[in-house]
């Protein structure tokens, strides 16, 4: 999971793009990048680890405002699933040769990024986001540094999931989804102005036209020049499978994805989780902030009263999206509790999934030293029991808790919970509301043929 964004037109493109980046931290936290495109055609990077406001520091900012006549420019926000941490894997990712040049950010993960290095000649592929623009550098050189072209042919290639933008040196912004749907992506063109965001709440809060955006579709291809904006698609047919974590997780509540709102998918959801497994508790707490509004379903349904026991720190962060070194710590550091809801209480916490069960150990725990009497673990989605290599930094099966213990009474032992209850598929469906959803990492059942776990996770781990 990542975040991109991207805009070409009149306003100040530096500040419109770091404000889309802002607007998508949730989506990725351990570095930041922007690139822009000049009227005659430069293009100038800068990237930097950390949050945006710490990666694209005012020294770096600077740099690109001293560019004269920019025009465009794209940026992203990175949370990795391949190359670990390496600053090398920073994008966008620049590529090109005298006479032809383009930057490339994208959302997911090139599952046999290995097998396309190969073809490319690189010995030492370090992560997937340079290979993609590289294959997509030299599919572009066979069309006559068309994009469009290249970006049609692309999933020939891909085993795995992106949304992506580029921003070549002509200029122009291309934008695409691949044909399954995995990860969200929207745009929004208001006349000059062409805007492009993994969500569509940071375009309805940087723009201030709301819900003017349209989604891309699943395989489509956008290109905008500064005047003339072009739909195409890819030939190449596959099911539409739309990662259903955007729902359970990634994406922001006020966001919209394949037309379902977020938030109401997540109320759905613990309306659903109330009458799969039902819990005899005093309070319903949920795990903020991306508990809450499964929460709110959950005692809707249940009549258990919702009550705040929880308080997240802000500035630490996402749990799940930091480097795996420091999830124990930012699980310790992020949540404070509050005695006066949870002392002598029954507590239904309420959180939307549970991976690799870090953070729930240690916040069912702090509950009990709280005062809690009694601790039931409800989740909003099923068990997370295998990887995921089309956008979630899990790629062995022996990292997830769902995997590792054998039932639900292992699960709960595990968390020190005294129960522990999930959602089902079919409750997810419901929530989510829309007919075919990617549920993978819950069923082990993955959209792309003939392949399923075993073979994908020797294709992704050199």
């Amino acid at each position: 999971m990542c975040g991109i964004a991207g805009y070409m037109g009149s306003g100040d493109v530096i500040t419109t793009i770091l404000s889309l980046l802002i607007e998508l931290q949730h989506r990725g936290q351990e570095s930041a990048g922007i690139v822009v495109a000049t009227r005659g055609g430069e293009i100038h990077r800068v990237v930097g680890k950390g949050l945006v406001v710490e990666a694209l520091n005012n020294e770096k900012i600077s740099q690109l405002r001293s560019v004269d006549e920019i025009v465009g420019g794209i940026g992203h926000v990175r949370y990795s699933t391949s190359g670990g941490y390496l600053d090398s894997q920073a994008q966008p990712i620049l590529v090109g040769d005298e006479n032809f040049k383009m930057a490339v950010a994208f959302n997911g993960t090139i599952a046999n990024f290995f097998s396309m290095a190969k073809l490319l000649g690189i010995v030492d592929a370090d992560g997937d986001a340079k290979v993609l623009a590289t294959f997509l550098f030299r599919l572009a050189k066979e069309f006559g540094n068309d994009v469009v072209e290249a970006l049609k042919v692309l999933p020939h290639y891909v085993v795995g999931g992106y949304s992506i933008v580029v921003l070549t040196s002509e200029p122009r912004i291309v934008v695409a989804r691949d044909p399954h749907g995995f990860r969200p992506l929207a745009v929004l063109h208001t006349g000059s102005d062409f805007y492009v965001a993994s969500e569509t709440a940071a375009l309805d809060i940087v723009t201030g036209h709301l819900w003017r955006w349209r989604e891309v579709l699943p395989g489509e291809i956008i290109s905008y020049d500064g005047s003339s904006l072009e739909f195409t698609k890819s030939p190449i047919s596959t099911p539409i499978s739309p990662c259903v974590f955007e729902y359970v997780y990634f994406s922001r509540p006020d966001s919209v994805f394949n037309g379902v709102s977020i938030y109401v998918a997540r109320v759905r959801m613990g309306e659903e989780l109330a009458k799969a497994a039902p819990a005899m508790g005093d309070v319903v707490v949920p795990v903020p902030d991306s508990g809450r509004a499964a929460a709110i379903g959950f005692s809707r349904a249940s009549g258990l009263p919702l009550e705040e026991g929880i308080v997240v720190n802000k500035y630490v962060g996402r749990g799940f999206i930091a480097p795996p070194r420091s999830r124990e710590i930012i699980s310790r550091l992020k949540y404070g509790f509050i005695k006066s809801v949870v002392s002598g209480r029954r507590v239904v916490l309420i959180d939307d999934s549970i991976v690799r069960g870090t953070t729930m150990r240690s916040i069912v725990r702090r509950l009990r030293e709280a005062g809690a009497s009694e601790v039931h673990v409800r989740v909003a989605s099923p068990p997370f029991r295998y990887p995921c290599f089309m956008g979630i930094d899990v790629a062995s099966r022996e990292q997830l808790l769902a995997w590792r213990a054998m039932g639900l009474d292992e699960i709960a032992r595990a968390l020190n919970a005294d129960s522990v209850g999930y959602n089902t598929i079919e409750g997810l469906r419901k929530a989510v509301g829309i007919p075919l959803i990617c549920h993978a990492c819950f069923t082990g059942l993955y959209p792309f043929k003939g392949l399923d776990a075993d073979a994908l996770e020797k294709m992704f781990i050199r």
